[in-house]
């Protein structure tokens, strides 16, 4: 028979166990570490300018960090959109058409005048708005059309009618 101090030493290790293998996986995978060198440091300067700009910028809106023509999209370990797999200059008639963008968005911020548009050969295809709100990391949104006829496609990022960013495809038959 053991001893009351036995089973209390005993049921501490336990539950310390069982708590860190909890805590082991319940943690997100880090994610993957970008090739190549690690980028420079940005300036002090530069560190202060989006930092501030993050803070007292909701009055002039959101930045386009990016715009990707894509034809696959995942999760990335964060359980945000990521473009998986990205087109190239042509398509193949057919193929999914993906607009992904990325946004920097000011704290407080929320801009409800966004769209995407899609064009065949200049003539509007189809328009998808969407709302942005607060995001220091980058906002993903993505808007999906088909490449359903040959011809060149565009992409057109838009805020209110200013245009903030476009690609071009070529569809195939």
């Amino acid at each position: 028979m053991r001893t009351p101090r036995t089973t209390t030493t005993t049921l501490a290790l336990a539950a310390a166990l069982a708590l860190a293998v909890a805590g082991a996986a319940r943690a997100e995978d880090p994610a993957p570490a970008p090739a190549g060198p690690p980028p420079p440091a940005p300036s002090a300067d530069e560190i202060r300018k989006v930092t501030d700009y993050y803070l007292r910028g909701k009055d002039v809106g959101p930045v386009l960090i990016e715009l990707v023509i894509c034809k696959k999209m995942g999760k990335g370990a964060d359980g945000k959109s990521v473009c998986e797999e990205k087109h190239g200059d042509s398509i193949k008639k057919g193929d999914p058409l993906i607009a992904f963008t990325r946004f920097f968005v000011p704290k407080g911020g929320k801009f409800e005048d966004l769209k995407v548009k899609f064009l065949l050969n200049g003539e509007v295809r189809s328009t998808s708005d969407f709302t942005l709100q607060e995001s220091w990391t980058g906002y993903g949104n993505y808007k999906q059309t088909t490449a359903s006829k040959a011809g060149t496609w565009e992409i057109l990022v838009l805020r209110g009618d200013t245009q903030l960013a476009a690609a071009k495809v070529t569809a195939t038959e």
